[in-house]
């Protein structure tokens, strides 16, 4: 009977043991989604930013209404960089957003102003990847379409000869076009 009683009571004392152990990480699990909450109410109130998607994307949100959009690109970036689908879709459209914003301020002859549009492009477009149906992002990248054309017929500044043209590298064995 003794020995019955002893493990009787080594395994309430491990069931014990656990079951703190288990208390604690819950505990902890709930203290920081309550920091995390606490930052997406109001960012501009925390000096750091808690090491999790919602919260960089708050961030990004936060310097999006400030006009930082550099500081913003780089939270976002960091959202992406999670791989949390629920997360994705909408980090991808507010990178599409910034940058097609910045592009349009731009006047209709300025170098930077295809290459923003491209990126915003393509943001809109990994957008629905992750969410086909994803209305938003469809609309701007119509938008983003409608400035930067990718049917060389459209645009009239195309230049056909310059974009197909052959070069070629030609050595004692062998020639090499080039694109």
């Amino acid at each position: 009977m003794s020995n019955t009683l002893k493990l009787l009571r080594v395994g309430l004392l491990a069931t014990l043991i656990i079951s703190l152990l288990i208390m604690a990480f819950t505990a902890w699990q709930l203290w920081r989604q309550s920091e995390i909450e606490a930052f997406v109410a109001a960012p501009q109130e925390f000096e750091s930013i808690p090491d999790h998607p919602r919260a960089h994307f708050a961030q990004g949100a936060y310097l999006v209404s400030q006009e930082e959009t550099d500081a913003a690109l780089e939270q976002f970036t960091l959202v992406l960089a999670s791989q949390q689908g629920q997360w994705l879709p909408a980090a991808y459209f507010n990178r599409g957003n910034i940058n097609l914003r910045e592009a349009m301020t731009m006047q209709g002859n300025d170098p930077r102003m295809i290459p923003l549009v491209e990126l915003a492009k393509q943001d809109y477009r990994s957008a629905l990847l992750q969410q086909p149906t994803f209305w938003d992002a469809r609309f701007n990248l119509e938008v983003a379409l409608r400035l930067v054309p990718e049917d060389p017929d459209m645009d009239g500044n195309f230049d056909k000869q310059e974009i197909y043209s052959e070069r070629s590298i030609e050595t004692k064995a062998f020639k090499v076009d080039l694109p």
